[in-house]
């Protein structure tokens, strides 16, 4: 049987083994997410991998548009593809857009690659997989080691 001692100023401290932290008021309407199950070395009845389809959400596919839209062909990205869903923000050229907001949440949490947002301050470059195979990339200027 334990003894309860007294503070100075008369106020009984409980036995340290008796003291049991009193959760925080708030606290009982937390939820925490459920632990990870136990990993066991050696056990490999259970594979992390899998050949069928993932449990989350995977991207829209692409739907690259199939031609270059008239309002693009008097200007320097008349080669660029676009969709015509895209809201042009500064005119014809340079192109940047956003997507109409119930287009987006149409397709869902992931957003279709056709659909991103477009920021340009100057013409798309035209440029082919085979020509880009040996480019380098330098970053110079104002920084601590260029290279």
């Amino acid at each position: 049987m334990s003894v309860a001692t007294q503070n100075p100023a008369g106020v009984p401290i409980p036995p340290v083994h008796e003291h049991q932290p009193q959760p925080h008021a708030a606290s009982d309407s937390i939820q925490l997410p459920p632990s990870p199950p136990e990993t066991v070395d050696g056990d490999d009845t259970k594979s992390t991998t899998s050949t069928s389809e993932p449990d989350f959400p995977l991207p829209p596919p692409a739907n690259t548009p199939p031609q270059v839209l008239d309002i693009d062909k008097p200007t320097p990205d008349a080669h660029v593809p676009r969709d015509p869903r895209l809201i042009r923000l500064t005119g014809v050229h340079p192109f940047n857009t956003e997507a109409p907001l119930t287009d987006l949440f149409n397709e869902g949490f992931l957003t279709s690659p056709e659909l991103f947002y477009v920021r340009n301050h100057g013409a798309v470059p035209e440029v082919h997989d085979a020509e880009c195979l040996d480019w380098e990339f330098s970053v110079e200027g104002y920084v601590v080691f260029p290279r």
